[in-house]
């Protein structure tokens, strides 16, 4: 019956229309025009198996690198990957680079040099990653550096600051720390030397790995301790994968000095302690370079035996340098109450130069961004920072004491959080 009615109703206005139009009179002038109104009775339905097209998300920025998450270096590798990804997880947070979200594609090299190469030529000639950051110590960091610029990409990197890293010309590289890390140790030799004379270190000896990242430090820190008056009664270097440092502490034992400076990462750095506490060495004051700055593992290795140990660091957690509270929120929030890694700290600054590069150049062309990181000063956890024609950073880095159970920043005056102790207590 309503198909009907509306049959009628539509019959009747068709006749109403011809009837019009035939009976309307000829004129030669135009009618004036008058606004069209379409009606429309029912809605337009379109049929759903008909396909749509959807927008296509952009696809994400690939950050390639190769970190060495077993081995020597896996501490330390591993703090760093924490700070790669803690980084991506901000900025795609804020939107992304250049609007598209941040990718990591991470290889584990097993702390091995060779491994470390064909990572990144994977990553380069099969991932097609279009950023690179690069991987944990200078032994890595030589190598792969050579595959990055081979390629033409930009390396920026959170641990890898010998000398060697910058006597090779590279201009693709730049070291994300406030100074290249043969001058991590001269902070300290200043506090040694300053201290009155009665209280000055006499003697010291050098214990430490064959690797171009601590030889860079300890071969720095050797010719100043000298020049300032204390003599060097020992100097030994051991291969990387060293264990069993019993016999190395017996020689510094029988020498008894004043001062032990440890050439380490961090296995090796609890090692050379625990030995000479099993050899009852007792000195007046010790340095480490890698091993101390890393707070959870070091406290959890050696307890109340780190008391008086003195290390370098390029961070640390308290600072409130632009970004840094903001920073040490995150990683709490991601990966709980555990205090934060000088390598995370490091490994976010990576991601921090990238970021301001490639928001000041719009590009992700790499070209663009070596220029960019040569000629800019950016804003980071560790501070501003800006490099040199070979990518050292112009700063220099802060001096650290355990005291009382964690570490603390003794030196100098602008970041000290605690005046240090001289000498050490027994381990």
């Amino acid at each position: 019956m309503k198909s009907r009615i509306s049959y009628l109703i539509a019959t009747i206005l068709l006749v109403s229309v011809l009837v019009t139009a035939c009976g309307a009179p000829a004129t030669t002038t135009a009618p004036t025009a008058a606004p069209v109104v379409v009606a429309t009775t029912a809605p337009v339905v379109v049929p759903t198996d008909v396909p749509t097209a959807a927008p296509t998300a952009a696809a994400p920025i690939q950050v390639g690198a190769s970190l060495p998450l077993t081995g020597d270096f896996s501490d330390p590798g591993t703090a760093a990957k924490k700070g790669y990804e803690l980084w991506a997880d901000m900025v795609n947070k804020s939107g992304g680079l250049l609007g598209r979200q941040v990718k990591f594609v991470i290889y584990d090299n097993a702390s091995n040099p060779d491994t470390a190469v064909a990572d990144y030529e994977r990553l380069i000639t099969q991932d097609k990653v279009e950023l690179l950051v690069g991987p944990f110590s200078s032994k890595l960091v030589i190598p792969t550096s050579e595959v990055a610029n081979k390629y033409g990409y930009a390396f920026p990197e959170p641990a890898g600051g010998a000398p060697h890293v910058f006597d090779r010309g590279l201009k693709n590289l730049f070291f994300c720390q406030p100074a290249a890390s043969a001058t991590q140790g001269i902070p300290f030799v200043n506090y040694v030397l300053s201290l009155p004379e009665a209280s000055r270190p006499k003697t010291f000896a050098v214990i430490t790995q064959d690797d171009p990242f601590t030889l860079g430090v300890v071969e720095a820190m050797t010719p100043l301790l000298t020049a300032g008056g204390l003599t060097e009664v020992l100097n030994e270097k051991y291969p990387t994968d060293t264990k069993d440092f019993s016999s190395l502490a017996a020689k510094v034992a029988d020498k008894d000095p004043d001062l032990i400076i440890g050439g380490t990462m961090f296995e090796d750095s609890v090692g050379q302690i625990k030995a000479y506490i099993q050899a009852g060495y007792q000195p007046r004051g010790a340095f480490f370079t890698t091993g101390p700055s890393l707070p959870k593992e070091f406290n959890e290795a050696l307890g109340k035996s780190t008391e008086g140990i003195f290390s370098a660091i390029s961070w640390f957690e308290a600072s409130t340098t632009p970004s840094n509270p903001e920073f040490v929120k995150a990683y709490h929030d991601m990966y709980g109450v555990e205090p934060i890694a000088e390598d995370s700290a490091n490994a976010f600054t990576v991601g921090q130069v990238i970021q301001q590069a490639v928001e000041n150049t719009k590009s992700l062309d790499n070209a663009k961004l070596i220029e960019e990181m040569h000629k800019a000063t950016f804003a980071t956890v560790v501070g501003p920072l800006a490099f040199t024609e070979l990518g050292q950073p112009k700063g220099s880095f802060m001096v650290l004491q355990w005291l009382g159970g964690s570490s603390s920043i003794v030196a100098p005056d602008f970041a000290k959080q605690k005046d240090p102790i001289w000498p050490k207590p027994n381990w």
